[in-house]
């Protein structure tokens, strides 16, 4: 799997932090006042956190090699157990608060990860289960894989943001070909080291966050979507934000000793925990009292923080496993 390396958890505490921005995020990007001008920029900025996660578990299986096919099965199996197991536990209290009209469809959606946004685990497993094929990756796949990326997010686009057909977020964003530029471009390069020319990708990400911001104000004009990370420009932005971070430069740039690079740490080593239980301190007791989306993140991270400490407290390791908190 990799030898471990601090910066890269610093990065999941990063990305987990942007996921609560996203989720928390209750702005209007056509209103025109300065704060929520900010708030979308902010908004843009964090798109790219699911993409990090991708890259990163691509990052760190780009050297997993497998002798036959019973120990790659036993690889997957394994790994995908570890993350299965824990979405079905935090999806039980969700399955039991609603109503449901077919009880057994329900389950089956649980146990995919239907609830919520659990749809990360089925999406993972997934990319498990294509190892072998990301394992062999060429500049000429990654290439493959964000035109497929592109077209997919094109058609999604068009059906959701300006025709304005709803559907669910697990079928809307677990499907693979979704989001397989990033992992991509993860295994390509762990594959292939962290030593390359970092300025044209700064341009790149700056132009396309600029892009984001344009592009979310021209959708959200036709039925109040396109906010999020399925769009041409947040996978413009969010590619070249992957191949800036990941690189060697900018890791020496932005390694510390200090508080909030070690603080960042502890937060991306707790990162999984974070993404499965942060949704019910938001939803449930945050959001429905405080409406600024930076005051709601902050809460919601503090709180599922000390929950988790808490709970690794007082409960042993295998007995966390069951509940994600590693």
């Amino acid at each position: 799997m990799g030898k471990r390396i601090d910066y890269f958890d610093m990065l999941r505490g990063v990305a987990i932090i942007f996921v609560l921005i996203c989720h928390s995020y209750s702005g209007d990007p056509l209103n025109g006042s300065f704060k929520e001008e900010l708030y979308l920029v902010v908004r843009q900025i964090v798109t790219c956190a699911v993409p990090i996660f991708l890259a990163e578990s691509g990052f760190f299986l780009a050297n997993k090699h497998f002798s036959n096919r019973i120990e790659f099965f036993n690889f997957w199996s394994m790994h995908s157990f570890r993350i299965w197991l824990p979405m079905v536990v935090w999806s039980i209290p969700l399955f039991f608060i609603r109503e449901h009209e077919n009880p057994i469809l329900s389950i089956v959606y649980l146990l995919l990860g239907g609830y919520s946004i659990y749809y990360f685990i089925t999406l993972i497993i997934q990319y498990y289960a294509m190892q072998p094929l990301f394992g062999r990756i060429t500049r000429v796949g990654v290439i493959l894989s964000l035109v497929l990326t592109a077209l997919c997010l094109s058609i999604d686009n068009y059906y959701t943001s300006i025709q304005g057909h709803h559907i669910s977020l697990f079928i809307e964003c677990a499907p693979f070909v979704m989001w397989m530029a990033y992992p991509a471009i993860g295994y390509y390069i762990g594959k292939n080291g962290r030593k390359y020319k970092v300025y044209p990708w700064l341009i790149i990400m700056t132009l396309g966050l600029v892009a984001c911001v344009f592009e979310t104000k021209w959708l959200y004009g036709y039925h109040e979507n396109g906010i999020g990370a399925t769009k041409i420009s947040a996978l413009i932005f969010s590619f070249s934000a992957i191949i800036v971070l990941f690189n060697e430069k900018t890791q020496k740039f932005f390694k510390s000793d200090s508080l909030w690079y070690s603080a960042l740490v502890k937060v991306g080593e707790i990162s999984f925990g974070i993404y499965l239980i942060h949704k019910y301190f938001l939803d449930f007791i945050i959001a429905p009292v405080i409406n600024d989306t930076l005051l709601r993140a902050l809460l919601t991270l503090l709180l599922s923080v000390a929950f988790i400490l808490f709970f690794k407290k007082i409960f042993p390791d295998k007995f966390l496993q069951m509940f994600g908190f590693r």
